[in-house]
């Protein structure tokens, strides 16, 4: 069984390039014979395994990758049939499938390149056997897994965020793959009269320029990577000629249809616009793993799978560069250069950013410090509101207004002045003087019987609040004192509120009574 699937796909393979060797040696205007096309189709079958040759010392590099796809693909059917013929079992039967797949396309390769013609060489023996062993693995490794399914060990690490990523990574690869498909299109379109110039001058005839036409469409895929390119960032260089959407040199171009698409010669205005397509690529990528993910997943997870996409999708888009660009003859126009390394970086910033920002840019939000404008934490604790009044300058209760009528008719400032020696603090009292603390409490308790009597008099309240707006302009340096002084004691003491108008006059430490609240008020109006 895993000799009939190995000999069958390597059989395919060569008979399907057998009448495609035919078809361009008849092209080419040498007769076609059986024994001519079984030659041609060797190094046809090398080259669809992308092993570089050399004609005449000079190396091909840049082969078609449309061969090397049809080969991918029969190869992967092959191992399909085989492993299911042996049971389907992965730990069972994958692994032997694989493996003689892989060795049996090594040996062929290291084969035909000693078959080859002697204007024919394949640069580097080693590059036989690598190069066709890991088309040819890769093949049947794709074949298996479509099979048998994944493994069990696989399924459980794809149940968390890299199952996530792994349909980040589909929806990345078609979009891009839609990307590139677009920008060679609408080339092509807008180019089409340089490009079928072109094509009539490699091929006068019906048979010239049916082999023009096999070799564009076999190269369709190389101009799909090179579009990836181009549509990222690094743009194309053949030779010293690099066409990109942010810069171009011009130089000599070669005469194949899918060439002339390329301006090297200046910048088309609208070009760095097709930027906005792998940006797009990038959102849909990063929704795709959004919804993927379960509601309650951590940041971890949400940074994590757009990012393992996006870096797979670069690069695979890096190897693809890689393959198909490539030496051609040494020549004008050598080498072709899809640069993977830039392709890599333009793909991670440009799919990668985007995703991330869109799967988990609203976690990642809810993480950033949020400061005052400053740069400083602000305040937990807030400033002690001011009263109204005491912020305009103006009494706030009736009780200030006799405090300010008796300070201003009395001539308070001398006597404030008085009554607070200098080094000691106006809270502080004073010990050698009892007159002051007598008149002080006794005017701390008129002013609390002010206070309290403001809702039963009405009258007396109305009188005191005429005289004291008539006296307020006698002294307005000592009513802003007696206010201000009044609100730091209102802050230090707030459990003492009777007696926060002592402040005035160098007192900290009085109570008021409510019996003397009467007399205090009998003897301030028969003062």
């Amino acid at each position: 069984m895993l000799l009939a699937s190995t000999m069958g796909a390597v059989l395919a393979g060569y008979t399907m390039l057998v009448p495609v060797a035919a078809l361009l040696t008849g092209t080419g205007g040498a007769p076609v014979t059986a024994d001519g096309a079984l030659a041609a189709a060797v190094p046809m079958w090398l080259a669809a395994h992308q092993i570089p040759i050399a004609l005449d010392g000079h190396p091909l590099g840049v082969l078609p990758l449309l061969p090397t796809i049809v080969v991918v693909v029969l190869v992967g059917c092959f191992s399909r049939w085989a492993v299911r013929r042996l049971g389907g079992r992965v730990r069972h039967d994958a692994g032997a499938v694989v493996a003689s797949q892989a060795g049996a396309a090594a040996a062929v390769a290291v084969l035909a390149g000693a078959l080859l013609p002697r204007e024919m060489a394949v640069t580097a023996p080693w590059a036989s056997l690598v190069g066709a062993g890991l088309i040819g693995g890769t093949a049947a490794g794709v074949g298996v897994v479509h099979a048998c399914g994944l493994p069990v060990a696989w399924r459980r690490v794809l149940a968390g965020w890299p199952g996530v990523a792994l349909a980040g990574i589909r929806v990345a690869a078609t979009g891009l793959l839609l990307t590139a498909a677009l920008v060679l299109t609408a080339a092509l379109l807008i180019t089409a009269p340089a490009v079928t110039d072109i094509a009539l001058r490699l091929g006068p005839g019906m048979g010239a320029a049916t082999g023009v036409l096999v070799l564009t469409v076999g190269y369709l895929p190389n101009a799909l990577v090179g579009a990836l390119s181009w549509a990222t960032g690094p743009g194309v260089t053949i030779g010293i000629a690099t066409s990109g959407p942010l810069a171009a040199e011009p130089g000599p171009m070669p005469p194949f249809p899918l060439t002339a698409v390329l301006p090297v010669t200046a910048v088309p205005t609208a070009a760095p616009l097709v930027l906005l397509f792998p940006v797009a690529v990038g959102v849909l990528t990063g929704l795709a793993c959004r919804r993927a993910l379960p509601t309650g997943a951590p940041t971890a997870d949400r940074i994590a799978a757009p990012v393992t996409a996006a870096a797979v999708t670069a690069v695979g888009a890096a190897v693809l560069a890689t393959v198909a660009g490539g030496p051609l003859g040494g020549g004008p126009y050598d080498p072709v250069s899809f640069h993977p390394g830039a392709l890599f970086g333009a793909v991670l910033l440009l799919v990668g950013l985007p995703a991330l920002l869109t799967c988990a840019g609203p976690e990642l939000a809810r993480h950033v410090p949020m400061g005052s404008a400053t740069g400083r934490r602000p305040s937990a604790r807030p400033a002690p509101a001011r009263s109204r009044g005491a912020r305009q300058g103006r009494p706030a209760t009736v009780g200030d207004l006799v405090e300010r009528h008796r300070t201003s008719g009395s001539g308070a400032p001398g006597r404030a002045s008085a009554a607070t020696p200098a080094g000691r603090s106006a809270d502080d009292p004073d010990p050698g003087s009892a007159t002051d603390h007598r008149a002080t409490g006794h005017r701390a308790d008129q002013d609390s019987a002010d206070q309290d009597s403001t809702g039963q008099d009405s009258t007396d309240r109305g009188s005191a609040d005429d005289d004291g707006a008539d006296h307020s302009t006698a002294d307005h340096s000592t009513a802003d004192h007696s206010t201000a002084d009044r609100d730091s004691a209102a802050d230090d003491s707030p459990d003492r509120s009777a007696i926060d108008h002592r402040a005035d006059h160098g007192s900290a430490d009085h109570s008021t009574t409510d019996g003397d609240s009467p007399d205090g008020d009998s003897a301030d109006r028969d003062r």
